[in-house]
């Protein structure tokens, strides 16, 4: 037998009208539905059954966090108010250095300023004499990152 295909015709599909009202049949309530679900009504219903939803499970959440922060004490595992409780910290922790590292570059300054031009006493002073550079420059303030990648250097040599 010969190869309808490579002859160049199509063979039937039988199927292909069902596909074809499968097709018109989803667009018609695809169309339907948009209108719908795109009407003041609709969220105006939405919102009120997700607001009875919201106020009826309230309970079962507050209890189910209870019991899971019951779990987590139990275990000795750190809960979420915890983890946000360490958090604070540590923001509070890197403003106050912040803080310090600005007062220090202000020390800085005015201690450099007000030392004899004659005899530097520190490095940076050593190596601005070498340079020739005449104007004060505050210490530089590295990255969080850098700062511990510096440190942790240090510590290895």
């Amino acid at each position: 037998m010969s190869d309808p295909q490579a002859e160049g015709r199509k063979t039937p599909d039988p199927l292909e009208p069902f596909r074809e009202m499968r097709d018109a049949y989803m667009d018609v309530w695809a169309k339907a539905m948009g209108g719908a679900v795109n009407s003041e009504a609709y969220s105006k219903a939405s919102g009120a059954m997700l607001e009875s939803f919201l106020t009826t499970s309230a309970p079962f959440r507050d209890a189910q966090k209870k019991m899971m922060v019951s779990a987590l004490e139990q275990l000795n595992m750190p809960s979420r108010a915890d983890f946000i409780s360490l958090a604070e910290r540590l923001a509070n922790l890197e403003m106050l250095l912040d803080d310090m590292a600005e007062k220090l570059n202000q020390v800085h300054l005015l201690a450099v300023k007000a030392a004899p031009q004659s005899a530097p006493k520190d490095k940076a002073e050593v190596l601005k004499a070498k340079s020739g550079s005449s104007e004060v420059e505050p210490l530089t303030k590295a990255a969080p990152h850098e700062a511990s990648a510096k440190t942790a250097k240090k510590r290895s040599r």
